[in-house]
């Protein structure tokens, strides 16, 4: 088959969007078939070609189109004064991106479509104008959630103000493109189920991230305990819910952890950090690595991993391939929605400051502990997650 995938952010640098699409891209190859991947090069994200063109570009073809989706506070301003719809959303409009589309639809002959998110979403009418075959929406998220727990999260005042305001018209925007679509692949059954109280009633199929065990192999390490341990965290540091989460940690929970292991260091990882983050991880212990050239090199530092989250929605990309990497990672419930995966089995669920701190200290102490949780999460992952698995369901599906 010849598949047209269409996403709103290029592949490079990975985060949990970028690398959500191109490993759906990747299984649908690994079963055999072409994608031709039409995106959005912006000031976050751009194409980085010889990543995937070794090994697909017989079978891969990428196409970006330069798209300005930077935020103008001005246009802000005026958006949430004179209109109704989501500013964040109208960043991904582009006449520019739209004339690419058609004329990618017109040249050539797609078996069926692949929506990669909701600001893509929106380019329904020219699809459905310009291919008559079988469009699929792969909701990554949904965005009006993510800004409806930032509003209940928030402690300003101001942002209070316009979150809310956010997630009501996110609400009403997802609403408003709801059955535009012949399939729905949402990442998690937590997604699907809110789908369906929004009015869906299209066919349903749960698409998880998925996880490429075959790169993974000569990556995992069994015995990784023997050094001196730190406490990891990584994630995309321009994020508000990871801003909230981290700082959260660093503020309520480290005070704790040093009562009982003074030498003990948060390694922070993550792109994009605005300054006054920077500033705020300048302390004797946390060493701030920024953007790291390999995520799974890091994870695979000795140590927990802490995904502490308290907004958002979809699922964290980084726990999956933390778990897939063997590593014991503690998580909110809400960082782990949608993964299915058990307590004290094969991740350590912690929702306040007491759990977090005695379910780091359960585990710097206890190395068996980690392994063992370590081990049964990639295990779980593996039966679960396996991308080609995925890709392969997804194909059949539709068929």
């Amino acid at each position: 088959m010849n598949i047209l995938q269409i996403a709103n952010k290029a592949i490079f640098p990975p985060d949990g969007g970028s690398l959500a699409i191109l490993s759906l891209t990747k299984a649908y190859i690994r079963n055999g078939h072409k994608v031709h991947l039409l995106n959005m090069i912006t000031h976050k994200h751009f194409n980085k070609n010889d990543i995937v063109k070794n090994k697909y570009e017989n079978y891969l073809e990428i196409n970006g189109v330069s798209v300005n989706t930077k935020i103008y506070l001005l246009k802000l301003f005026f958006n949430f004064l004179f209109s109704n719809k989501p500013y964040i959303s109208q960043r991904f409009i582009s006449k520019k991106f739209d004339n690419k589309l058609e004329i990618t639809l017109n040249n050539n002959s797609f078996d069926f479509v692949q929506i990669e998110g909701l600001y893509v979403l929106q380019y329904i009418k020219t699809i459905r104008k310009n291919f008559k075959g079988k469009i699929l929406y792969r909701s990554h998220n949904i965005e009006s959630l993510i800004w409806k727990r930032n509003y209940e999260e928030t402690s300003s005042n101001l942002k209070k103000i316009y979150f809310r305001s956010l997630f009501k018209r996110l609400q009403k925007f997802e609403k408003s493109l709801i059955n535009t679509y012949d399939y729905l692949i949402p990442i998690s059954q937590t997604d699907a189920t809110i789908y369906n109280e929004l009015g869906n009633i299209k066919p349903v199929l749960i698409s998880p991230f998925g996880v490429d065990f075959k790169s993974l192999k000569t990556q995992i390490i069994d015995d990784n305990l023997k050094t001196e341990q730190s406490i990891n965290y990584i994630g995309a540091l321009d994020w508000i819910p990871n801003q909230e989460g981290l700082i959260w940690f660093i503020d309520q929970c480290m005070p704790e952890l040093l009562k009982s292991f003074p030498q003990i260091k948060l390694h922070v990882a993550g792109r994009n950090a605005p300054k006054w983050l920077r500033k705020k991880l300048e302390r004797k212990n946390i060493l701030f690595l920024g953007e790291v050239n390999n995520a799974y090199e890091f994870m695979l530092s000795p140590g927990p991993m802490i995904v502490p989250l308290f907004s958002g929605s979809g699922m964290r990309v980084k726990i999956i391939e933390g778990m897939a990497l063997k590593k014991a990672i503690i998580a909110t419930n809400i960082a782990a929605d949608g993964i299915n995966c058990l307590h004290n089995e094969n991740i350590i669920l912690a929702n306040n400051i007491n759990d977090f701190v005695n379910s780091t200290i359960t585990l710097i102490n206890n190395p068996d502990i980690q392994n063992n949780i370590g081990e049964n999460a990639h295990d779980f992952v593996q039966e679960h997650f396996d991308f080609e698995k995925i890709g392969s369901k997804i194909l059949n599906f539709i068929r």
